[in-house]
């Protein structure tokens, strides 16, 4: 059978959309159920992402309304970044009770998402770093991570835990900065269940390769989840896919087709300034061309080119296509 792309969304597309400049958002936004029915719209886009908690009081609930729409649900993210609460950490803060808060939040999430028929849970700690020297205490950060996490995935081992990385932004660093700190990171968990999610964004901005941090994350059987957004390396700017690193993602959608990563491609994106209906029939376009020239170099078996140093011949193909 042939393989298709899962691709899917969250919902900030059609949102109000608001930053530190114009916190009152830059666009009106739409109720839920709007939102859901826009979404399902879009062709190629087949799931939905969400926060938890959300409006609603438990994740069948959820999972009914997604449904309704002929979505399916993708994910849910661990809301542990945007409480105030959480400014100086979840897992890694220094106050055991914000720690125990993280770990039941995360628990909280693991129900819903298996209550909603959520294929797994995204764990991002965006606050769990540190903005000066002499700030964060590295060993004990580190240690508690580790048993925050095993914890959570204890409590509902049925539930997988895709953990994300991001090496700055809210915090100056953040502790799982890059993919092998990630994997390091899942490795001391060694709880089959959890994975990482490999942000392309993300990974551009750590100045990574997206397409060999995916290879080593399949290698070791941890790429649990991908989202797919661009930037120009300096920030998470979150913008749509392929608006500037073309060749990344070809080659991203070429390892990740090849190596048989089966789960979702979520779009995360923010178009603070563009209508986001067009932003993502944009980004749906581009990752389903990626997805399709991955799927012909595949054909090509351009494997011993990648062997022997071919990769100008490659490139020519590539080029190639472009006037066909």
């Amino acid at each position: 059978m042939k393989p298709e792309l899962k691709l899917a969304s969250n919902l900030c597309p059609f949102s109000w959309l608001g930053d530190r400049f114009v916190t009152t958002g830059y666009c009106q936004g739409y109720a839920f159920e709007k939102k859901l029915a826009m979404l399902a719209a879009i062709d190629g886009i087949s799931g939905v992402a969400f926060g938890w908690p959300c409006q609603f009081k438990n994740g069948a609930q959820l999972g009914k309304v997604v449904a309704k729409h002929g979505l399916k649900l993708a994910t849910l993210d661990t809301n542990i970044y945007t409480e105030a609460r959480f400014k100086l950490g979840s897992f890694t803060n220094p106050d055991p009770k914000i720690r125990r808060a993280a770990v039941a939040r995360t628990k909280e999430t693991l129900d819903a998402a298996e209550e909603a028929g959520s294929p797994d849970i995204n764990l991002w700690p965006g606050h769990d770093g540190f903005d000066y020297f002499f700030q964060g205490h590295y060993t004990d950060a580190w240690k508690w991570m580790v048993e925050g996490i095993c914890e959570a995935a204890d409590y509902n081992p049925r539930v997988p835990i895709s953990i994300e990385y991001k090496c700055k932004e809210p915090r100056a660093n953040i502790y799982i900065a890059n993919a092998g700190k990630a994997l390091w990171l899942v490795g001391k968990i060694s709880r089959p269940q959890v994975g990482i999610t490999l942000d392309v964004g993300h990974s551009l901005a750590a100045l990574e390769n997206p397409a060999e941090c995916a290879a080593l994350a399949m290698s070791e059987g941890r790429l649990q989840q991908i989202h797919v957004n661009d930037n120009y390396r300096d920030w998470d700017h979150d913008m749509i896919p392929g608006s500037v690193n073309v060749w990344d993602f070809v080659e991203f959608f070429y390892w990740t087709r090849k190596l048989g990563y089966q789960g979702w491609y979520c779009i995360d994106s923010y178009p603070y300034r563009e209508d986001g209906t067009q932003a993502l029939q944009r980004a749906s376009q581009v990752c389903h061309k990626c997805w399709n020239i991955a799927g012909k170099l595949i054909a090509m078996d351009i494997e011993s080119l990648l062997r022997s140093k071919g990769h100008l011949e490659i490139m020519r193909q590539l080029w190639d296509r472009f006037t066909e």
